[in-house]
Protein backbone atom coordinates (compact mmCIF):
# COMPACT_ATOMS: atom_id res chain seq x y z
CA UNK A 1 0.00 0.00 0.00
CA UNK A 2 1.22 3.39 -0.89
CA UNK A 3 -0.31 6.47 0.42
CA UNK A 4 0.16 10.11 -1.27
CA UNK A 5 0.61 12.16 2.02
CA UNK A 6 0.92 9.51 4.87
CA UNK A 7 3.05 6.54 5.73
CA UNK A 8 2.15 2.83 5.49
CA UNK A 9 3.07 2.22 9.34
CA UNK A 10 3.19 4.18 12.48
CA UNK A 11 5.76 3.41 15.66
CA UNK A 12 3.86 1.83 18.76
CA UNK A 13 4.92 1.12 21.75
CA UNK A 14 5.19 -2.79 22.19
CA UNK A 15 4.80 -1.66 26.55
CA UNK A 16 1.89 -0.07 25.89
CA UNK A 17 -0.35 -3.10 27.43
CA UNK A 18 1.10 -1.83 30.86
CA UNK A 19 1.75 1.89 30.26
CA UNK A 20 0.95 3.28 33.22
CA UNK A 21 -1.36 6.85 31.23
CA UNK A 22 -3.02 3.77 29.36
CA UNK A 23 -3.65 1.46 32.22
CA UNK A 24 -5.47 4.37 34.25
CA UNK A 25 -7.81 4.58 31.34
CA UNK A 26 -8.30 1.05 31.25
CA UNK A 27 -9.64 1.55 35.05
CA UNK A 28 -12.28 4.16 33.74
CA UNK A 29 -15.49 2.94 33.11
CA UNK A 30 -15.99 2.27 29.09
CA UNK A 31 -12.00 3.43 29.08
CA UNK A 32 -10.90 0.42 26.46
CA UNK A 33 -13.11 2.48 23.94
CA UNK A 34 -10.63 5.53 24.73
CA UNK A 35 -7.59 3.49 24.87
CA UNK A 36 -8.70 1.66 21.05
CA UNK A 37 -9.44 5.48 20.14
CA UNK A 38 -5.74 6.43 20.91
CA UNK A 39 -4.70 3.47 18.85
CA UNK A 40 -6.39 4.45 16.05
CA UNK A 41 -5.80 7.59 16.38
CA UNK A 42 -1.91 6.92 15.82
CA UNK A 43 -3.36 4.86 12.28
CA UNK A 44 -5.17 7.83 11.35
CA UNK A 45 -2.72 10.42 11.91
CA UNK A 46 -0.10 8.28 10.09
CA UNK A 47 -2.12 7.50 6.89
CA UNK A 48 -3.22 10.76 6.50
CA UNK A 49 0.04 12.42 6.93
CA UNK A 50 -0.98 14.99 9.29
CA UNK A 51 1.87 14.88 12.03
CA UNK A 52 -0.15 13.60 14.53
CA UNK A 53 -3.12 15.90 14.43
CA UNK A 54 -6.14 14.64 14.63
CA UNK A 55 -8.98 17.38 14.23
CA UNK A 56 -12.59 17.14 15.48
CA UNK A 57 -14.53 15.85 12.42
CA UNK A 58 -12.13 12.74 12.66
CA UNK A 59 -13.33 11.66 15.86
CA UNK A 60 -16.04 8.98 14.33
CA UNK A 61 -13.73 7.89 12.11
CA UNK A 62 -11.18 6.73 15.21
CA UNK A 63 -14.34 5.87 16.88
CA UNK A 64 -13.83 8.33 19.74
CA UNK A 65 -16.19 10.61 21.17
CA UNK A 66 -15.51 14.16 22.93
CA UNK A 67 -15.56 12.50 26.01
CA UNK A 68 -12.57 10.21 24.89
CA UNK A 69 -10.59 13.31 23.43
CA UNK A 70 -11.12 15.05 27.04
CA UNK A 71 -9.51 11.56 28.35
CA UNK A 72 -6.30 11.37 26.64
CA UNK A 73 -5.69 14.98 27.09
CA UNK A 74 -6.08 14.51 30.85
CA UNK A 75 -4.12 11.24 30.51
CA UNK A 76 -1.10 13.19 28.73
CA UNK A 77 -1.47 10.93 25.82
CA UNK A 78 -3.24 13.99 23.95
CA UNK A 79 -2.38 17.79 23.58
CA UNK A 80 -5.28 20.83 22.88
CA UNK A 81 -4.35 21.84 19.67
CA UNK A 82 -5.99 25.38 19.90
CA UNK A 83 -5.13 26.14 15.85
CA UNK A 84 -6.72 23.62 14.76
CA UNK A 85 -9.56 23.44 17.18
CA UNK A 86 -8.49 19.83 17.09
CA UNK A 87 -5.87 17.67 18.73
CA UNK A 88 -2.35 16.54 18.91
CA UNK A 89 -0.83 13.53 19.55
CA UNK A 90 1.92 14.25 22.23
CA UNK A 91 5.29 13.85 21.59
CA UNK A 92 4.23 12.25 17.70
CA UNK A 93 6.95 14.06 16.21
CA UNK A 94 9.37 12.83 18.74
CA UNK A 95 9.03 9.15 18.03
CA UNK A 96 7.01 8.80 14.78
CA UNK A 97 9.58 8.89 11.88
CA UNK A 98 7.83 11.55 8.52
CA UNK A 99 6.94 10.73 5.39
CA UNK A 100 9.93 12.49 3.89
CA UNK A 101 12.59 10.15 5.82
CA UNK A 102 10.36 7.02 4.75
CA UNK A 103 10.55 8.24 1.29
CA UNK A 104 14.55 8.50 1.74
CA UNK A 105 14.80 4.89 3.01
CA UNK A 106 11.91 3.77 0.26
CA UNK A 107 14.20 5.49 -2.28
CA UNK A 108 17.77 4.25 -0.63
CA UNK A 109 16.59 0.82 -0.95
CA UNK A 110 15.27 1.12 -4.32
CA UNK A 111 18.78 2.32 -5.41
CA UNK A 112 20.48 -0.39 -3.39
CA UNK A 113 18.28 -3.42 -5.30
CA UNK A 114 19.41 -1.27 -8.79
CA UNK A 115 22.57 -1.64 -8.20
CA UNK A 116 22.75 -5.11 -6.84
CA UNK A 117 20.62 -5.83 -9.94
CA UNK A 118 22.79 -3.95 -12.33
CA UNK A 119 25.96 -6.06 -10.87
CA UNK A 120 24.30 -9.19 -11.46
CA UNK A 121 23.31 -8.71 -14.68
CA UNK A 122 27.14 -7.46 -15.53
CA UNK A 123 28.52 -10.80 -14.30
CA UNK A 124 26.23 -12.85 -16.39
CA UNK A 125 28.08 -13.67 -19.70
CA UNK A 126 25.69 -13.56 -23.15
CA UNK A 127 25.38 -16.48 -24.15
CA UNK A 128 27.33 -17.34 -27.84
CA UNK A 129 25.54 -17.16 -31.11
CA UNK A 130 26.47 -20.02 -33.81
CA UNK A 131 26.13 -17.96 -37.03
CA UNK A 132 25.22 -20.85 -38.37
CA UNK A 133 22.17 -21.23 -36.24
CA UNK A 134 18.89 -19.62 -36.31
CA UNK A 135 18.12 -17.81 -32.99
CA UNK A 136 15.68 -20.00 -30.81
CA UNK A 137 12.57 -18.60 -31.26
Amino acid sequence: MSLESGVDWVRLQTTIHHNHKVLNLLALPQGHRTVVAYMFSFSYAGANGCAGLIPRAALPLIQATPKDATRLVEAGLWDNDKASKGWKIHDWDVYQPTPEYISKLSNAGKAGARARWAKREAAIPEPEQDSASPPPF
